[in-house]
């Protein structure tokens, strides 16, 4: 438990990602310390054949140190051996094909391009006014959505980590209508709701997505839900996970999901009474 949570942080990453800086069982033994029930490791998956780290995950390595984690912490911990892939759509058939072939617990999807552009880069925002920039990267999620790849939608609202230093304080409001749909297309395909703390360690001022977002979620009906630190060295794990809970469950949610073989089964946020 973390402040009378139940502690499951879905968004860990390793040296097994070409951005990691640590070891799974050095995540492992942080998640003990800190009184983790459950980590779930989400090594990222690439797929574009421009990016320089698209070869770097190697599944059948991954595979084995996850059976490893698992002999050396029965009892002691749950671990979960998820993915986060880099959705775009113009590469969906590669990840379906990979997909297809290679067994997760779970799947987040992670829109960190649009159009062959980072987000909210000089390259991205150039003739953008904010408005479209954020409409074109809500219309990218949508699409991860609507492919019925994942399992979990990752950090949406990630853009504010750029989209703030470029348009200043992000505004919510514009983007009811096109967000209140996203949440209908995730209930429609079963997607969980990831509430990712980085954010509030990267600059954009809230976790991903932002508290209104959180509170439209559960207005919507949303139910399945995860936290993650998105953590790339232990010193981050579970970050903030206080925090976020605290906001899930302020806003009426008070299930989080975890997920087996790609099945996700709903446990209650906080212990009874």
């Amino acid at each position: 438990m973390i402040d009378g949570f139940l502690a499951a942080d879905y968004q860990v990453h390793t040296r097994l990602s070409h951005d990691g800086r640590c070891t799974i069982i050095e995540q492992c033994e942080r998640a003990v310390t800190l009184g983790l029930e459950e980590i779930g490791f989400s090594e990222h998956k690439d797929f574009d054949p421009a990016d320089p780290v698209v070869d770097y995950f190697d599944y059948d390595r991954y595979a084995a140190e996850i059976a490893e984690a698992r002999t050396r912490y029965a009892g002691r911990l749950t671990i979960r051996m998820g993915v986060e892939v880099d959705y775009q759509r113009w590469f969906e058939d590669r990840i379906a094909a990979y997909l297809s072939n290679h067994r997760f617990d779970y799947v987040i999807g992670s829109v960190h391009y649009a159009g062959g552009a980072m987000l909210m880069t000089p390259e991205y925002t150039v003739g953008r006014d904010a408005e479209t920039a954020y409409r074109v990267y809500y219309e990218a999620v949508r699409d991860s959505v609507d492919s019925g790849l994942i399992d979990i939608l990752g950090h949406l609202e990630y853009a504010n980590r750029r989209g703030v230093p470029a348009y200043g304080a992000f505004d919510p409001a514009p983007y009811r209508a096109i967000v209140s749909d996203l949440f209908a297309r995730m209930a429609a395909r079963g997607v969980a709701l990831e509430i990712n703390t980085a954010g509030l360690r990267q600059g954009a001022g809230s976790f991903y997505p932002c508290v209104e977002h959180v509170a439209l979620y559960s207005a919507s009906g949303g139910r399945l839900l995860t936290l993650g630190s998105d953590s790339h060295h232990p010193d981050d794990l579970a970050a903030d996970y206080a925090v976020a809970a605290r906001a899930a469950w302020d806003h009426g949610l008070r299930e989080i999901a975890v997920y087996e073989d790609r099945t996700p089964r709903a446990v209650p946020l906080r212990p009874a009474g």
